[in-house]
């Protein structure tokens, strides 16, 4: 029979033919209705068929689907091949497509035949589509398995490539997660359903697939399937951090497959994305950060994502079950992680922040101190802070010194030693001893000084204090000063003291009250008293 034509013809067909924005989503369309049929594999397959005359055009380009699904009869393709909004598939949710429109598809690319052949229990078919929708049916005297459909276009090869560069695009969208095996020109496009994301968890309930994780993007990615075909996916941060991709057979598209459906059934599904999201999400978050606490060498850059989003959570009044808070998740420098719990106990006394054990870090332990293991700046930090309301110290804010001097070699510098104490004593400061000592260890905040004051030889000194020696407040008790014998210049100046201890002494100060910018004036002041000491010197 010759003639007919797609039934309910006219604008709402030509409306249906190009409703997607991308004409090239047909294969989509198609790839849909095999999964329906049930076949287990599906084939697409383009090539250019060049004109036998050169001059004769450009020749066809040939779009070939094919399955091994169920197939159609006549009474199918009469019912809903050739006719619109008539699905089978209406109320049954093991079907992705419902609206029985997904055939008409292929005319969006104007091809100027569509042929399809097909068969059911015995039954052969060929129905060929004109570029005007009318169809012929065309009894086929062998056996067909399963629906091939060929598209003819005129087309060259060049145009041929760019088709099947879109058509790639169109499947590894639509169809990346496909349950069965899609191949275009032999490879192979579907794949499982992933997630490019941290502390991944996978769950299944009431026909829904759930994959959730951590994200560092604020606008994660958030994928919406059914039977593994795409039904949209999006970018936002109802969720911030948290990306998903859910896999439900109650979801659907929109009719022009442009979004998915919000409705009861997408409400249900949001539910259980945020129900995770709040439970089985963040118990992966503190297993991961359990594991990076137990090896301190390795607090990598994604660690310090994990516990930024933990602190966002946390800030943002999430109530963490008491199990969770004793968990092991925050590194020490003793290289035993201990729990937030524990951080909270300790927090009415302090604890210490370091990146790396000294001997700073031992002195606090000897002092039974916590010091955490992480950076002052670092989300460690921000996380306990959150956490306890106590942000933990740096081991920067205090420093210490090492002994460095033998007393065999005292000797040799005991010329500086006392000019620098003439000098001391002439600016009113009152000075216990003058030591040589090691500034140079992890973390310093030290190590670039000439000299460091002191209450005591290597005790714990607040940074703030280790620069005055004006002789006010606590250094009329009398202060150590320790001269830093890793300085690069301290060498020279200890050659120099030795003849000219004076202007040695002098260029120590000054460097010493420059690095505590002192007032100007006062480095003028004691020039004039080396000056003086060193005319004293050389009188006597």
């Amino acid at each position: 029979m010759s003639g007919e034509t797609i039934g309910t013809i006219g604008q709402a067909l030509e409306d249906l033919v190009h409703q997607f924005a991308d004409p090239w989503s047909f294969l989509r369309e198609l790839v849909q209705n095999a999964i329906d049929a049930g076949s287990p594999e599906i084939w697409i397959d383009l090539e250019h068929q060049p004109p036998p005359d050169p001059d004769a055009g450009p020749g066809l380009m040939l779009v070939e689907v094919g399955d091994a699904g169920e197939g159609m009869d006549r009474e199918i393709i009469d019912s809903r091949l050739t006719r619109l909004f008539s699905s089978a598939k209406e109320g049954d949710f093991t079907k992705i497509g419902r609206f029985g429109i997904g055939f008409v598809s292929v005319f969006a690319i104007e091809p100027d035949l569509v042929c399809v052949d097909t068969g059911r229990v015995g039954e052969y078919w060929r129905v060929l589509f004109k570029p005007d929708r009318t169809f012929e049916r065309i009894v086929l005297d062998h056996p067909v398995e399963g629906t091939t459909i060929r598209i003819y276009k005129q087309a060259d090869a060049t145009a041929v490539e760019d088709a099947r560069v879109r058509a790639a695009e169109v499947l590894e969208y639509w169809c990346k997660h496909a349950r069965v095996d899609i191949r275009l020109d032999g490879r192979s496009i579907s794949r499982p359903m992933s997630l490019d994301a941290r502390c991944v968890v996978e769950h299944e309930e009431q026909g829904a697939r759930v994959l959730l994780g951590l994200v560092p993007q604020r606008e994660a990615i958030r994928g919406y399937y059914h039977g593994g075909l795409t039904l949209h996916e999006e970018h936002d941060d109802r969720l911030p951090h948290v990306a998903f991709k859910i896999d439900s057979r109650y979801l659907e598209h929109t009719l022009t497959r442009d979004n998915v459906i919000r409705d009861e059934s997408y409400d249900k599904a949001m539910a259980i994305v945020a129900r995770l999201a709040k439970t089985t999400l963040v118990e992966a978050v503190f297993r991961e950060l359990e594991d990076g606490a137990s090896r301190p060498q390795t607090q990598t850059a994604a660690l310090e994502e994990l516990r930024a989003r933990l602190a966002e959570w946390l800030a943002g009044g999430l109530s963490l079950e008491a199990g969770l808070l004793e968990r092991p998740i925050v590194p020490t420098i003793s290289g035993e992680p201990i729990s937030l719990a524990r951080c909270r106990a300790e927090s009415r006394r302090g604890f210490w922040l370091a990146r790396e054990r000294s001997v700073v870090t031992d002195a606090l332990a000897a002092q039974r101190a916590l010091v955490l293991r992480g950076a002052p700046d670092g989300m460690l930090a921000h996380l306990v802070e959150v956490h306890t309301r106590q942000r933990p110290r740096p081991v920067t804010s205090v420093c210490t010194a090492v002994a460095a001097l033998l007393p065999a070699e005292r000797a040799c510098w005991e010329p500086l030693r006392r000019a620098l104490n003439r000098l001391l004593a002439a600016r009113g400061a009152k000075i216990a001893s003058i030591e040589l000592g090691h500034l140079a260890y992890p973390e310093s905040p030290v190590a670039n000084w000439i000299a460091i004051t002191q209450g005591k030889l290597g005790e714990l000194t607040p940074v703030v204090e280790i620069g005055r020696v004006d002789g006010g407040g606590w250094l009329s008790s009398g202060r150590v000063v320790v001269l830093n014998a890793d300085h690069p210049t301290l060498a020279r100046l200890l050659e120099l003291g030795e003849h000219e201890p004076e202007l040695a002494a002098y260029l120590v100060l000054r460097l010493f009250y420059l690095h505590s910018e002192q007032d100007p004036d006062e480095l003028d002041r004691m020039a004039l008293e080396a000056a003086e000491a060193r005319w004293h010197r050389s009188t006597t």
